[in-house]
């Protein structure tokens, strides 16, 4: 079967490639460019390693060592200061990866042996996150790390040099060397010079492929490369249409107000393009990742009329009013499901509604519940004012494993990490939904 590796492998490869000195890959490719592509392996590894039957959690976890990788190897380049958002705020809606890292590593068990294969690569490809000030001379903490974790990986690894030195051009073939049945470390160098052959003809391959042409995948239109341009704005949900005539539209939302006007001047100079009507909503976080997050739910819930409403009767045309109770009123979906409702707030919170007592909620096809009710009286509308946000999700009954409940409030930070795996697990095809309602809180 097979492991976490052999799906992410294709993503070391394409850093390997990029970080190469003596490759002409990394020149022609922009720092969104090589974001794109990573970004496009990580899905594919994602989605292959899912329908292989990895556990959800493994996987994601896999990816975010990855994304830490990656995203230190091009921050030592200078000619990819063009980036847009590191990968990690883009997929993780993190900025802290280089000490994040470490705390998953140390949080690894028994059974994690393929993940900690993931983590033990990265180290050995360079890795440093918080170590940054070591010397090379593999002494320090990476050095102790990556030789303590070693030992617990499936397979005996690659000696690190022969990963990061091998050559990614063809080299003269070694000179033939008569077999030795006495010599114990004779395995172990022919191991090296097959991984050193094999990491230095799939970056060939890739090298081939820049030199002719950038792929097949490479967007050609104008409307796929501003597309693929506006992929890169971190916590934003933006979609363009180009006409015939070089007429852009975007439309969306971003979670910064100086997003608007740095759109507005990316598409505008973009070639080909000859005006630019750029009309953004401003959703700042952890609104932003919440709505990204449950897109494709409230996408399924409105266009397949599954049912699922969320309305909030003690607001008055949007607004929630200083001292007002906040109560919801859901709809639940036309087929039998556990259901939750969050109260999100611009600081960075998250309240868990509750029904008759319970935050998740077994529901039969057609009924109307009230949450809120048992909120305390701390939680009534009060400043600062501005953006709240409802949400409401429901999941085919028996998806959701026991688990302890979330306390009452908590930060959206810890809370959306759940959330994503919670919603990533869910195998039902089409019957995972949602719906929300953004309010205003304003004095009375």
């Amino acid at each position: 079967m097979p492991r976490l590796f052999d799906f992410y492998a294709p993503v070391f490869t394409f850093g390997l490639a990029l970080d190469a000195p003596s490759t002409a890959l990394a020149a022609p490719l922009t720092g969104g460019e090589a974001q794109q592509r990573a970004r496009r392996l990580l899905d594919r590894a994602r989605s292959a390693a899912l329908a292989a039957g990895k556990p959800l959690r493994q996987v994601e976890s896999a990816g975010f060592a990855l994304v830490a990788w990656f995203d230190e190897l091009m921050a030592r380049h200078p000619r990819w200061a063009d980036s847009a958002a590191p990968l990690q705020m883009q997929l993780f809606n993190s900025t802290n990866a280089q000490t994040e890292f470490f705390h998953h590593l140390s949080a690894l068990k028994g059974e994690d042996a393929e993940l900690r294969e993931i983590y033990w690569y990265a180290l050995a490809l360079g890795f440093k996150g918080q170590y940054y000030f070591e010397s090379e001379h593999r002494d320090g903490e990476i050095a102790k790390l990556i030789a303590l974790h070693a030992a617990q990986l499936p397979l005996a690894p690659i000696d690190a040099r022969a990963l990061r030195d091998a050559p990614l051009v063809p080299q003269p073939a070694p000179p033939f060397e008569p077999f030795r049945s006495r010599d114990p470390q004779h395995r172990q160098r022919a191991m090296l010079r097959t991984a050193a052959a094999l990491l230095a003809l799939v970056p060939l391959g890739l090298l081939l492929s820049a030199l002719l042409g950038r792929g097949v995948d490479a967007p050609s239109s104008l409307g796929e490369r501003l597309e693929g341009q506006l992929q890169a704005y971190a916590c934003a949900d933006l979609a363009a249409t180009v006409d015939a005539h070089g007429n852009a539209r975007v439309r969306g939302f971003v979670p910064q107000r100086e997003d608007i006007d740095r759109v507005q001047r990316d598409v505008g100079r973009m070639p080909g393009v000859t005006t630019a009507d750029v009309d953004l909503q401003l959703r700042p976080w952890p609104y932003c990742e919440v709505v990204t997050m449950l897109k494709p739910y409230l996408a399924r819930n409105r266009q397949g009329r599954a049912g699922l409403q969320v309305d909030t009767p003690t607001a008055r045309d949007g607004q929630l009013r200083e001292g007002d109770p906040v109560r919801v009123l859901v709809r639940t979906p036309a087929h039998d499901a556990q259901l939750w409702v969050d109260y999100y707030t611009a600081d960075g919170a998250v309240l868990h509604f509750r029904s008759d007592g319970a935050q998740t909620v077994a529901t039969a096809p057609g009924q109307t519940l009230t949450f809120g009710t048992d909120v305390p009286s701390s939680w009534l509308v009060s400043p600062p004012f501005g953006t709240v946000l409802v949400t409401a999700v429901a999941v085919p009954q028996g998806q959701l494993a026991a688990e302890s409940g979330p306390p009452p409030f908590e930060l959206a930070s810890a809370y959306l990490l759940r959330l994503r795996e919670r919603l990533g697990a869910d195998r039902s095809g089409e019957k995972t939904v949602a719906d929300y309602v953004f309010l205003e809180t304003v004095e009375r």
